[in-house]
């Protein structure tokens, strides 16, 4: 298989608790998710606004915007990954965990290389 080009690396996942119910994280990726714990959890459903705010607040949200010379990331792709993820957990409760990691996101997109369902 072709290699997928470098890009900066997020995690998108949703769980179904049984105390909050659906339930969206978004944060920095890749190898780097767990030893980072760089993350943003939201209640579904959510909308673009509530999207975008969970990216600003990552810690490493300067690597979306263009670090050090980089293009900045195609941050209209990854929020519409993110509200497509909740509305996908809000509507089938027996998804209990969906994982989303790496999601590679570039400046004309993004490409999701591993996913995870747990039901």
């Amino acid at each position: 298989e072709e290699m997928a080009p470098a890009g900066i690396e997020l995690i998108i996942g949703g769980a179904n608790d049984a105390s909050f119910g659906a339930t969206v994280l978004v944060g920095i990726g890749g190898t780097a998710a767990e030893a980072v714990g760089d993350v943003a959890i939201r209640l579904a459903p959510l909308g673009r606004a509530d999207a975008s705010a969970m990216l600003d607040e990552l810690r490493g949200a300067a690597l979306l915007d263009g670090w050090r010379g980089a293009r900045g990331v195609d941050r209209d792709a990854l929020i519409e990954a993110i509200v497509a993820v909740g509305a996908l957990m809000r509507a089938h409760p027996e998804i209990r965990e969906l994982d989303l990691n790496p999601v590679r996101a570039y400046a004309d997109g993004i490409l999701v290389l591993d996913a995870l369902v747990v039901v």
